[in-house]
């Protein structure tokens, strides 16, 4: 049990530290009618160096602000279905070139949301 704890609180101390946003975009993950949905917004960086939306509106990540519409969705049932559509079938995800960090982030969010489903415990994105 105590290893357990301790990873448990790694893991809280973990989620809790500031991540960079990604300037190609960011990926918005959730449950929805039994299957992981992945979204992704696209954005830029203005001359100030903030990321914006395509219109040059300032945002950030998971801010719960205006909605906006995102390039591309995609449903599954694993994480490993979603992962394969969205980093080796997705044909503008090699021309984005998302960061190691990003796509292994993505990898940890959709298996926690697939873990999540399959548990019926409610799933939040980091």
């Amino acid at each position: 049990q105590d290893d357990r704890d301790d990873a448990k609180m790694l893991d809280t101390f973990l989620s809790s530290r500031s991540l960079q946003m990604d300037s190609k975009g960011y990926f918005m993950v959730k449950l929805d009618e039994n299957r992981i949905v992945a979204s992704f917004y696209s954005c830029i960086v203005n001359d100030k160096g903030e990321i914006c939306d395509l219109q040059g509106n300032k945002i950030k990540c998971c801010n719960g602000g205006s909605r906006r519409e995102p390039m591309k969705v995609w449903k599954g049932r694993t994480a490993k279905e979603l992962t394969t559509a969205i980093f080796e079938e997705w044909e503008d995800a090699a021309k984005l070139e998302f960061s190691i960090g990003h796509a292994v982030y993505i990898g940890r969010e959709v298996q926690r949301a697939e873990h999540c489903l399959y548990s019926n415990i409610p799933y939040q994105q980091d």
